[in-house]
């Protein structure tokens, strides 16, 4: 297997993570499972998850791919993170909290040599829903306008 496959196959557990977060989550509260102890559970691995990347790095060595992901995963942490507390002090309208964030992590990826294309900006979004969910904002219900995840920033 060659590391390109091997990078690839990562990113498809995180997506594959990410589907499961919006498609059973709601089905199974629906349902009555205790979803607050299967949301203490995706923390850790959406943790494990963000600590995969740094334990394969070494091995996929010369693959562009593996460094601008890891400069969108850090850039991503910083710019939503910065939104938050601009929306937090008054600075910042909820609702460009996204926005916000998203002109961050490509100002920064830019200025690291990244070129921002369609796939780029797909994992931009991405690195946004995974750092929000990090921040723990509560989930809410599918039915709900912004279900079954919050989808600002």
């Amino acid at each position: 297997m060659s590391p390109f496959e091997t990078f690839l196959i990562v990113i498809a557990i995180i997506v594959v993570v990410v589907l499961v977060l919006v498609v059973i989550l709601p089905y199974l509260k629906r349902k009555g499972v205790d979803i607050e102890a299967l949301i203490a559970q995706v923390k850790q691995a959406l943790a494990a998850t963000g600590n995969t990347l740094d334990t394969i790095k070494p091995f996929l060595p010369g693959i562009v791919g593996v460094d601008a992901f890891d400069k969108i995963l850090k850039s991503a942490a910083v710019g939503v993170g910065n939104a938050e507390k601009l929306y937090l002090i008054g600075n910042l309208p909820p609702e460009r909290r996204k926005e916000e964030a998203r002109k961050f992590i490509k100002d920064a990826v830019t200025l690291a040599g990244v070129v921002v294309t369609p796939e780029v900006e797909r994992l931009i979004d991405g690195a946004i829903e995974s750092e929000v969910l990090k921040l723990g904002h509560a989930l809410k219900p599918a039915d709900e306008p912004g279900g079954p995840l919050p989808v600002d920033a």
